[in-house]
């Protein structure tokens, strides 16, 4: 019971309450800047999970975020020509 008590809360409130957010966010800095702040999730989420749930880093995550980095950089950039 407790596991479906926790997807449902987490399929349904969550859910709705990060797509609630988003499109706040959308509303109120518009679609192009939400675009750069959804690049950057990736990066908040993996270090939210290294304070709440001890995740250990591996190479491929440290590259993985070197490139999400890169890409928001040059979205950035190409944004400003």
């Amino acid at each position: 019971m407790a596991y479906f008590g926790s997807l449902l809360f987490l399929a349904v409130v969550s859910t709705i309450m990060g797509f609630a957010a988003y499109l706040t966010l959308l509303g109120r800095i518009g679609a192009a800047r939400a675009g750069y702040a959804t690049v950057m999730f990736p990066i908040f989420a993996l270090l939210v999970s290294t304070v709440l749930e001890d995740y250990r880093w591996t190479a491929f995550a440290i590259v993985g975020l070197v490139l999400v980095a890169v890409g928001n950089v040059l979205v950035v950039r190409g944004g400003r020509r």
